[in-house]
């Protein structure tokens, strides 16, 4: 049984719906204060659009947030072997410098929802969004700056997300970090490659 599919409403997250609803509540202070003051200001200067689920049986509660924007992945930025590994993914006749994707700015579920699998069933909700024929432009990378913890990496990991690089070195270096310097990375760049899951379908 899907959750947030068989139970919630899809929408975007305007100001009338954030009105309606009572306070969302993630448990993070920078994502709850991002989707109650500042995600509506993103959408009005298009720099992102947030969605959530409310829930059916009371509308007033947001069992899940999301913002998504448009980006990619820059490919000969990128360290060679990395650079040839994800160039062997897309095969095509014109080398592209940038291969299309989808940025997850932020994600959070509910303090009263968490620890039932939201989070997860929210990723596959997305994949299969921009997966679908109605999507009017080409996405082949899911991506996110996940906060460089264990259980956030491991969590992305699940859900068949990858590491854009293979050491915290080579993506401190690849951010402006210098050689010599202590390595340390707030975030980590991960994606999912769309195509992969196309093909399993």
């Amino acid at each position: 049984m899907a959750f947030i599919t068989d139970n919630c409403t899809f929408c975007e997250l305007t100001g009338s719906v954030l009105a309606a609803c009572q306070p969302f509540s993630c448990g993070n202070d920078d994502l709850d204060d991002f989707f109650r003051n500042d995600a509506t200001r993103y959408s009005h200067f298009l720099m992102g659009k947030s969605y959530c689920f409310r829930l059916n049986i009371d509308p007033t509660k947001i069992v899940c947030a999301l913002t998504v924007s448009n980006d990619s992945i820059r490919i000969y930025d990128l360290p060679r072997s990395r650079r040839d590994y994800m160039k062997s993914l897309t095969r095509h006749e014109k080398p592209l410098r940038r291969y299309p994707g989808v940025l997850i700015g932020r994600l959070g579920v509910s303090r009263e929802f968490a620890g039932q699998g939201i989070g997860s069933e929210s990723l596959k909700f997305i994949k299969g969004w921009f997966l679908s024929s109605s999507n009017k432009t080409g996405c082949r990378f899911l991506i996110v700056d996940a906060v460089n913890n264990p259980m956030v990496i491991a969590f992305y990991q699940k859900n068949g997300f990858q590491c854009l690089f293979s050491s915290e070195e080579q993506e401190f270096l690849y951010t402006g970090g210098k050689k010599g310097e202590p390595v340390v990375l707030d975030t980590r760049l991960m994606y999912f490659d769309l195509l992969e899951m196309r093909k399993q379908s």
